[in-house]
Parts: structure tokens; C-alpha cells; sequence
């Protein structure tokens, strides 16, 4: 049987891909979770968050400016 990935899947990304992809220290990816202005949170296990990379890319977009 033959595994094909699905294209489809919403991948998650962890805190310190978010900070290498924003450039943002630790200390700030953390304040925007805090504040709720960081993309929604996922919770992998009850420790470990990160977020889907769809809601990253939009709150990408909202946060970009020209």
C-alpha cells in the first residue's frame, strides 16, 4: 500500500518556527498569544502549541504592511 501525503492537510506550526518565520524573539511570540493577537493557538498535547498554517498565513496578511 502506497502512502500518498495529502496536499490538503493544514499543517502545524510550532512556536519556534512561528518566531524564525516573524523574526520575532521568544519573549515577543509570547506576548502576542498572551495578548490574543498571534494567530489562533493549537494545543498538541497539553504542553506543546502551535499553530495552523492557514491561520498563520492570514494573520500574516493582516499584519503586513506595504
Amino acid at each position: 500500500m502506497e502512502h500518498k501525503q495529502n496536499s490538503n492537510i493544514d499543517r502545524v506550526i510550532d512556536r519556534s518556527e512561528f518566531a524564525e518565520l516573524t523574526g520575532l524573539s521568544r519573549t515577543s511570540v509570547w506576548r502576542l498569544i498572551n495578548s490574543g493577537d498571534a494567530p489562533k493557538v493549537v494545543k498538541i498535547n497539553g504542553r506543546i502549541i502551535g499553530f495552523r498554517e492557514s491561520s498563520y498565513i492570514e494573520w500574516l496578511e493582516k499584519n503586513t504592511y506595504a
